[in-house]
């Protein structure tokens, strides 16, 4: 064989290449068009194993290497002798030497060459039994390209002995044998690739295993035949030898993989390390050039700058190079710092405006608290807006004197504030189409105050929110209250909304009463039906559209007050989009019959509710307590034995409330509607327990009809379409 002519041929020139060829890749200045590497086929195992073979190489010869010109007129024994010493990575680089060297280790007499260049390198991943050394080390040390469509970063499969790509595994894979079922033995007769990203390295990203069909066919086939053969023990002994190349291959590629990853792994610490070091030293020089070091610790950019990349050490050349690509992620560090110490020289002078704005406050009516704007917008009023936004650094003095002039016209801004929430408020209540545009308004300031004006809180029906005190808000008393909610000033579109349904629903419980919703006050309406502080004279009312529930042997409907039903409804028609209820039925009980359901009612949770405050001083402004914590307070500071509510503390316009527990009205089976004749405030009883209540403590033998009274506990309903009335 005539290698050393081929060896001369392959050190011939082809010709002169111009030094900047690879920047011309359309081939204009050179005779062919230029190669450009493509980085993500670069496979980095190979590399780090190329440098540990080489770096102690340079380190240690210092005089200059034997010439090699005679090595290709060797024979071809010695040949196979010297190039069976050399590592898989220096074979694959001679065979690319020129074509000789390629057909000569492409040959099947250099099969013993490749396989014996795995052997005595630990930590090098034998190869396996079943492909050739060539095919293992170009798995191991080829370029990451796919094997069927040369797409580029595709990591080596050591189970399929393949380089695949996605496209290519969803493609070119099979979930079994062609021709046999998932469940057929001769599926468990091959190696399996559990991957299902090419381009990742993780073999347990799948839980379908795949193979590759032409291997499945080959073993389907030898083991076919053995079937037909009727040879049951070599049959037997087929299938053990397949099993053990399975656990074997299943072995070597974890091997493998692991012998991969750790050699990146590695590489990875080295250059994280390096860059480790080079931040630092970018970092030195920035601050010796007169940057504030909290701009150069904040610039985290730094590191993953290209300009520090393949840089082994910062010299001053590498420095002034890389210097203008590294300047702007100080610059916006810097700018960011500024913004944010900024923003922090804001947030204290707003406290202390917020903190003086509410001395002022605090000495209006306590009945108006719930009504001032929020911090938010008292932080617009312009005098203080200025003293926010003051160009200089200096921070703002609660005795400053700025601060005590522009406090001055604070309580004109928050009355102006109310007015033109008032004014947003009326303008979303339906008004008769033939009202003129000036008139509009001032009929919408005034049927404001109605109790069929509702309004309903968007914010307040977010799902899992905790806050419900948006869900029913009546009249400029409850909506007005509300606006201070802070969810607000960020979520403007969840701004009350006039409730139709609500309105609804207030219409038909003042009608039902007796008054005309055109002009009745939501105050009216708890004069007349209450508002939770009068128990004994409140009024009830049930919703004819829900079935009867049953509670603690009682079977009826739940008793509201006039507000709950108005909620009522609205959670109805909204949150479970029950369409029935968008035109409501009431049932107005009887005072016999409201006594009732009061009787057997809980306490009203609103007591231990956070939103009650002392009319007496302003002790309460910032933040609200119980019932019970309001009047200690009044006991103990100000020696008011016996509170009044109202006129000594009063409940706290739009606070959150605990929802009440509702007692039931008795409406189904053994209906309690009989009182005691000889009880003066006796419960109403069923007719089956009545009897026994006489007997027992009255102590009548025989009770009669005489002895109890049936009480009529409803007084009336809402009209419907089906009565033939309005």
């Amino acid at each position: 064989m005539d290698i050393a002519l081929a060896m001369d041929d392959a050190r011939a020139p082809t010709g002169f290449v111009l030094p900047f060829l690879e920047d011309d890749p359309c081939g204009e200045f050179g005779e062919q068009q230029a190669r450009i590497r493509d980085r993500l086929a670069t496979n980095h195992v190979a590399v780090e194993c190329w440098k540990t073979l080489r770096i102690p190489q340079t380190q240690t010869l210092r005089k200059r290497a034997n010439d090699l010109s005679l090595f290709p007129q060797m024979h071809i024994d010695i040949l196979f002798e010297v190039l069976g010493h050399l590592h898989p990575i220096d074979l694959m680089h001679v065979a690319r030497a020129n074509q000789t060297f390629r057909a000569l280790l492409h040959a099947p007499a250099a099969a013993g060459i490749w396989r014996q260049a795995f052997l005595g390198r630990a930590p090098l991943p034998p190869c396996p039994s079943q492909i050739s050394g060539r095919r293992w080390a170009t798995l191991l040390f080829g370029p990451q390209q796919c094997d069927e469509c040369g797409k580029s970063d595709t990591f080596p499969d050591y189970t399929i002995w393949r380089r695949l790509c996605t496209h290519c595994m969803g493609d070119k894979l099979s979930n079994g044998v062609p021709g046999y079922g998932c469940s057929q033995p001769v599926n468990d007769l091959l190696a399996k690739t559990y991957r299902f990203d090419g381009s990742l390295s993780d073999y347990t990203d799948s839980i379908v295993g795949r193979l590759w069909p032409a291997d499945g066919l080959a073993v389907a086939g030898q083991y076919e035949r053995l079937k037909a053969a009727d040879a049951a023990s070599a049959l037997d002994v087929f299938v053990e030898h397949r099993k053990q190349i399975v656990q074997e291959t299943e072995k070597l590629a974890e091997e493998a993989k692991y012998w991969a990853d750790a050699i990146l792994e590695e590489a990875q610490t080295v250059v994280d390390t390096r860059l480790r070091r080079l931040v630092r030293s970018v970092r030195k020089r920035l601050v010796q050039e007169g940057h504030d070091p909290r701009d150069v610790d904040s610039a985290h950019e730094l590191g993953e700058s290209a300009a520090l990349e393949h840089v082994p050490r910062l010299t001053s050349k590498h420095w002034h190079k890389a210097r203008p690509y590294l300047l702007p992620f100080v610059d916006a560090a810097r700018r960011e710092r500024l913004k944010r110490e900024r923003a922090q020289l804001m947030g204290r002078r707003s406290a202390v405006v917020i903190t003086a704005a509410a001395h002022v406050l605090r000495t209006a009516p306590r009945e108006t608290w719930a009504y001032n704007p929020p911090n938010y917008a008292i932080e617009t009023f312009p005098p203080l807006q200025e003293l926010i936004q003051d160009p200089s650094d200096a921070r703002l003095a609660e005795d400053d004197a700025r601060l005590a002039d522009a406090l001055l016209g604070l309580p004109a801004f928050v009355e102006a504030w109310r007015e033109e929430k008032r004014a947003l408020l009326a303008s979303l209540l339906p008004l008769p189409a033939a009202c003129s545009p000036d008139a509009a308004a001032a009929l919408a300031l005034q049927r404001l105050p109605l109790a069929t004006s509702v309004f309903t809180c968007l914010g307040s029906w977010v799902s899992g929110t905790t806050v419900t005190a948006g869900r029913s808000l009546i009249g400029w008393e409850g909506a007005g209250a509300h606006l201070r909610c802070r969810s607000l000033h960020r979520f403007w579109n969840h701004r009350p909304h006039y409730a139709a349904d609500g309105a609804a629903a207030a219409r038909a419980l003042v009608r039902l009463v007796g008054l005309d919703p055109e002009t009745t006050t939501a105050a009216q309406m708890d004069r007349l039906c209450g508002d939770g502080r009068a128990g004994d004279t409140e009024k009830r009312f049930l919703c004819a559209l829900c079935p009867a529930q049953r509670h603690k042997r009682v079977r009826g409907r739940h008793a509201m007050r006039w507000r709950e039903c108005v909620l009522h409804t609205i959670e109805r028609t909204r949150l479970e989009e029950d369409v029935a209820h968008q035109a409501p039925v009431w049932v107005l009980l009887t005072d016999a019959g409201a006594e009732d359901v009061r009787r057997r009612e809980p306490p009203d949770p609103v007591a231990n509710d956070n939103a009650w405050v002392c009319t007496v001083c302003t002790d309460h402004y910032e933040g609200r307590v119980t019932r019970w914590m309001v009047m200690d307070h009044l006991c103990d500071k100000h020696a008011i034995r016996n509170p009044i509510e109202g006129q000594h503390f009063i409940h706290f316009a739009g606070a959150e409330r605990t929802p009440r527990v509702l007692a039931l009205l008795s409406q189904e089976e053994h209906v309690a509607d009989l009182r005691c004749n000889r009880c003066p405030k006796g419960k109403l009883r069923s007719l089956r327990a009545i009897p026994r209540h006489v007997s027992d403590k009255h102590e009548i033998a025989t009770p009669s009809e005489a002895d109890w009274t049936r009480v009529e506990r409803i007084l009336r309903a809402t009209p419907t379409p089906a009565d033939g009335s309005d």
